[in-house]
């Protein structure tokens, strides 16, 4: 469509680009996706935290810690996978047993829970407070479980061998259980995300 001139009652030209002012049904669309991936995008808070001393270059293998039951199995499988990809993108090697790192992950879809954990592996620093990256044990005294809100997704990488928390990735994001497609696709991104902090 070609624009044409001319002017109004004060002289002063117009350029008009076409007769139509309407936005175009493709253009219209695009905005459309655009903004639900917009929305999708920052529906999810990613914080990574990790040991600025430690060298990860180090580190070659990990291995899954021992994963409790789920009430959402084939979320929480779907999870683990995102995991793997993004550690294997990174060039670590999945044992069965006896990797440089353990990877534990934990969370909830729909309410809210406490998390236990095995002092012996490492200590669960609190979710809202700073982590201690010098010390990995629990102080006398200190509960051993980690308060989780409904909607978080907690990614642990501990060094096995002397058993601190090396790096840890949290996304908290409105997910609806009953659509379960569209949550995962939510925490896969999530997932991604905060990968892309893994030094």
């Amino acid at each position: 469509m070609q624009p044409w001139e001319s002017n109004d009652s004060s002289g002063v030209k117009v350029i008009t680009i076409g007769a139509s002012m309407r936005p175009r049904p493709i253009l219209a669309s695009s905005a459309l996706l655009f903004l639900l991936w917009c929305s999708a995008l920052h529906a999810q808070k990613v914080k990574v935290e990790f040991d600025k001393t430690a060298d990860f270059t180090q580190y070659k293998t990990y291995s899954w810690m021992t994963q409790g039951a789920s009430g959402h199995p084939f979320v929480k499988l779907d999870i683990i996978g995102a995991i793997d990809n993004q550690l294997a993108a990174k060039g670590l090697k999945k044992i069965d047993g006896g990797g440089d790192l353990l990877v534990n992950c934990y969370g909830s879809l729909s309410e809210s829970m406490n998390v236990s954990y095995d002092v012996d592996v490492y200590a669960m620093p609190n979710l809202d407070g700073p982590v201690n990256w010098a010390n990995g044990t629990p102080r006398p005294g200190n509960s051993t479980a980690v308060y989780v809100d409904k909607g978080t997704l907690v990614v642990d990488i501990v060094d096995r061998r002397a058993k601190q928390l090396k790096w840890r990735g949290t996304a908290k994001a409105k997910l609806a259980p009953e659509q379960q497609e569209k949550s995962l696709e939510i925490i896969e991104k999530a997932i991604a995300k905060m990968f892309k902090e893994y030094p």
